[in-house]
């Protein structure tokens, strides 16, 4: 019960925090559609985060969490690393610079200059399904969704490749793992459950302004051809 509680807790916060930011009200239709659409053509992008969809996403990691760690909690037991929220650090903060500047070259662009070696990135995209079809992903990044697979950093290296196809994010690779969203509110929380989970805080982090950033800057898009997981 311990470990289950002291993963509901960075949900939670944050989820407080976020409602207490803004006193903007939003019917439960109006909090899904702004979740669940996206747009089918361009569209000028701002990196403010929307409140609707930060409170909808932290809502649903926290209900799904409570509900499918304690499932698995009674089969097995989940390492989980104790962090006291008063030593925690705080992720490592990533721009768009320090993202772009890590991708691989464009094979499609023009030669460049041979650049300095570049420490391993493993970008992970927790939007849903959904998000991705609309938008795209940024290059080299996988998806694991957070609000539709809130246990996913804590399932084994078989079960998580069993369930998404492809190895767990930086257990087999060296590198920092960077989280991003729409717009950071969801990574941040991803950041905090990958600590949860035991990931080494020095290799977590974060795109703050997460694709709404990247897409206002021109970053490059690769189209996201994967489905539904269960």
């Amino acid at each position: 019960m311990a470990s289950v509680l002291s993963i509901r807790r960075p949900v939670a916060a944050l989820a407080a925090r976020t409602a207490k930011q803004t006193s903007q009200k939003a019917t439960p239709h109006a909090a899904v559609t702004t979740f669940l659409s996206s747009p089918a053509g361009p569209r000028s992008y701002s990196t403010a985060p929307r409140p609707q969809t930060a409170r909808l996403a932290l809502a649903l990691a926290s209900s799904n969490i409570q509900k499918q760690l304690s499932h698995r909690q009674q089969t097995q037991t989940i390492p989980i690393r104790h962090i006291s929220n008063a030593t925690a650090q705080p992720p490592r903060s990533w721009k768009f610079e320090d993202i772009n500047a890590a991708l691989p070259s464009d094979p499609a662009g023009p030669p460049s200059p041979p650049a300095s070696p570049q420490r391993k990135l493993i970008l992970v995209d927790v939007r849903e399904p959904v998000e991705l079809t609309s938008t795209g992903i940024i290059p080299t990044a996988v998806a694991v969704p957070l609000a539709s697979q809130p246990d996913a950093l804590f399932l084994t290296p078989d079960e998580f490749e069993t369930r998404f196809g492809f190895p767990k994010p930086g257990v087999q690779e060296e590198g920092d793992i960077v989280f991003y969203c729409k717009a950071g509110v969801r990574a941040n929380t991803a950041a905090q459950l990958a600590v949860q989970a035991g990931y080494n805080p020095d290799r977590i982090g974060v795109y703050e302004g997460s694709w709404l950033d990247w897409a206002d800057k021109g970053g490059r898009v690769e189209k996201w051809e994967g489905g539904e997981h269960e």
